[in-house]
């Protein structure tokens, strides 16, 4: 394959993302070869407190963000993981406010997410969770993970050490193919 294409090893196979193409493809088994391993971030610490309840109800500007960002990932759902991929850079570039507070926002995001009446798939609620936390964390990571028998690709976001958008049990399976630092 093309050393430009990204790339991962899972279970002894290596794996291509074509992104002109928008496909993947999968290489010679190699059953000597040494499996990638790496240490997974933590789940965020997203327990509220009872006290809290001003937390529940997000903001007229962070309700409008969401919004924005979940119509944009809607919009683009069905389209090339690499014009996807440009959407989110081109959104990104144009800035936000940051206040750092990752598990705070990470918690708005998964709240506001549970009140949609249909669960997006994972590429559609990364593109839109990568949108949203950038508004308001420096460096969400957008990240893409495949594995293999029986082939399944899989993407979610983390801020550093934090996965934003999944669960570690469910991300530690997957040999992450691409990562983008927003």
């Amino acid at each position: 394959m093309n050393d430009s294409m990204p790339s991962a090893w899972t279970n002894g196979q290596r794996i291509w993302l074509d992104l002109v193409n928008n496909c993947y493809k999968g290489g010679q088994t190699q059953p000597d070869s040494l499996m990638q391993i790496k240490q997974l971030e933590e789940v965020a610490c997203l327990s509220m407190p009872l006290n809290a309840t001003r937390r529940v109800i997000p903001s007229a500007s962070v309700f409008a963000n969401y919004f924005r960002c979940s119509w944009t990932a809607r919009k683009v759902r069905h389209w090339p993981i690499r014009d996807q991929i440009k959407i989110l850079r081109t959104s990104i570039a144009k800035g936000g406010r940051r206040d750092g507070d990752i598990a705070a926002h990470a918690w708005i995001y998964q709240y506001m997410r549970n009140l949609r009446l249909r669960r997006p798939a994972c590429l559609e609620d990364s593109v839109c969770c990568a949108l949203f936390m950038h508004q308001y964390v420096d460096t969400p990571s957008f990240c893409i993970g495949v594995v293999q028998p029986p082939f399944k690709a899989h993407a979610w976001v983390r801020v550093g050490d934090i996965l934003v958008n999944d669960t570690k049990s469910v991300v530690e399976a997957y040999s992450e193919i691409i990562t983008i630092k927003l």
